[in-house]
């Protein structure tokens, strides 16, 4: 009867002792499974976050892609109207060009009508009326003969008086 008192008493060790065992197994499986769990959560609140950051970053990007449009837009109107500016300046420029060989033309062909019957032109025309009155030759001549007179010494820089 001792003896199985004994081996009661031992298989009740072995029994308490598997016990605890898988008791502390138990325990140790559910705080993993908690820690697991609250990973599983932490990793779901990044997820979360990086998509409403992605949706955030795309609207982002679509505004930009917008407001990239409209300014090529207006770049591309404000070019079309530097263009049509300098297409009415080059125009302006021309009509100005054919304006001036029209009256060159027109001024040509006055002078041709004013040629008299004898082949000789007319001295009065509008543009000689604004130049001065030309002189006879015989007066210029007088006039440098007295201006050689009065420098001789400048036209002959060697010539010496005689003492």
């Amino acid at each position: 009867m001792q003896e199985m008192l004994e081996q009661v008493r031992e298989e009740m060790e072995e029994l308490n002792s598997s016990r605890d065992f898988w008791e502390y197994q138990a325990l140790d499986s559910e705080y993993l499974i908690q820690y697991l769990q609250s990973a599983v959560e932490e990793w779901k609140q990044k997820a979360v976050s990086s998509n409403d950051k992605a949706k955030e970053l795309q609207a982002q990007v679509f505004m930009l892609k917008e407001e990239i449009h409209s300014l090529r837009k207006e770049q591309n109107l404000e070019a079309a109207r530097a263009a049509t500016a300098q297409n009415k300046s080059e125009k302006l420029v021309l009509v100005c060009h054919m304006k001036e060989n029209q009256q060159h033309a027109n001024s040509n062909s006055t002078k041709q009508k004013e040629v008299l019957s004898e082949g000789r032109r007319k001295t009065y025309t509008p543009s000689s009326a604004l130049l001065p009155q030309r002189r006879s030759p015989f007066w210029e001549i007088g006039n440098s003969a007295l201006m050689l007179r009065q420098n001789s010494k400048a036209i002959f820089p060697l010539h010496c008086p005689d003492p």
